[in-house]
């Protein structure tokens, strides 16, 4: 945890030293006492489900976790500890107070929040460069994230015979063979539902951005060349034996050549722009599986007990470090995804 010290005890004492020489203000006010204002960084998780327990954390100017001296207000009344739960969603504010060298000090007000987690739909495009008729899965995708921001859109790439494509993803027979990959374009929707030509972008919809019982949240930090990724999970129902988690990184604009079959096709998006398309954008490039590809075993948890795992990851050389995202994806153990969360490395991403 950070802090910024928004008054200096030193300068705090000394005001306190040449106030405390005379007994009341000009004004005949009584003393109260004065207090030094620090901010905390995570000083709360930012989102939370319904009745899930919300712990505060408070670290002292010297370092010291003070979370057990400290007393904790939200929405200015004092909770009896440094965990807080609601059963109504909405907006709240927290600070905690505590004292430090015989100085009170209170933290910044912080902003968290109570919901009812919404489905991010799983959208997976497998695909190739060499393929010429997979831009048609590509214009349905980008059409349906028009329409919604509660898709979580990966894009498996995949080296056929004698067709190298450069983005091939390294375990993508382990995909193929679970869910039945064969031949391109192909298109499936959380893990497990065919999503077939024409690609109706009312099937990709369909549950986007529905009320659901779990969710998914990271914290990553990028230190060099070294990812180190948190990944929780949550369910208000619990987390079943054989529950797994998944975990990819994303690259987005990566430039190659697309092969298209659309070329002379005046109704599609890619009418006209050349066969190939000359350095065509290819986003939700599946790079890296931090997890096993088709995800890692989750320990059973209760209701609203939360998941955790952390994974260490290496970023190559070749990857643009401010076009890579996470994705992590709640499945069953036979690989239905209940929910999905993604975005940016070296960020947090809370539940939602």
């Amino acid at each position: 945890m950070k802090k910024k010290i928004l008054l200096s005890t030193s300068t705090f004492l000394m005001a306190v030293l040449l106030f405390v020489s005379c007994s009341r203000t000009e004004e005949n006010i009584p003393l109260g006492q004065e207090t030094t204002e620090i901010t905390v960084q995570n000083f709360v998780r930012p989102t939370s489900l319904r009745n899930q327990e919300i712990p505060f954390t408070v670290i002292s100017q010297q370092g010291v976790d003070v979370t057990q001296q400290a007393q904790f207000y939200v929405d200015g009344q004092a909770i009896d500890s440094n965990v807080f739960s609601s059963s109504q969603v909405g907006d709240f504010v927290a600070y905690a107070t505590y004292v430090e060298d015989g100085v009170e000090v209170s933290t910044t007000p912080e902003n968290f929040s109570v919901i009812i987690p919404k489905r991010k739909v799983v959208l997976e495009d497998y695909t190739g460069t060499w393929c010429g008729f997979c831009p048609s899965v590509a214009a349905a995708i980008e059409e349906a994230a028009l329409e919604s921001d509660d898709l979580a859109i990966v894009a498996i790439h995949i080296t056929a015979n004698s067709n190298p494509d450069p983005m091939h993803f390294d375990n993508v027979e382990i995909l193929r063979d679970a869910f039945e990959i064969d031949g391109l374009p192909q298109a499936r929707i959380d893990r497990s539902q065919f999503w077939f030509a024409p690609y109706f972008i009312s099937d990709a919809l369909e549950n986007a951005g529905a009320t659901t019982t779990s969710a998914v949240s990271f914290t990553s930090t990028l230190d060099g060349d070294q990812l180190i990724t948190q990944v929780n999970v949550v369910s208000e129902t619990g987390i079943n034996p054989g529950d797994k988690l998944v975990v990819y990184l994303l690259e987005d604009g990566i430039l190659y050549d697309q092969e298209n079959y659309y070329n002379e096709d005046p109704t599609s998006p890619y009418f006209g722009l050349g066969n190939p398309i000359p350095n065509f954008e290819h986003n939700h490039t599946l790079r890296e599986s931090l997890s096993a590809p088709l995800g890692d075993d989750i320990a059973a948890a209760g209701a609203l007990e939360e998941y955790s795992v952390t994974y260490n990851t290496t970023i190559p050389a070749d990857y643009v470090k401010e076009n890579l995202t996470l994705i992590g994806m709640y499945v069953s153990a036979d690989n239905l995804a209940y929910n999905a969360q993604v975005g940016p490395i070296d960020a947090v991403v809370a539940y939602q």
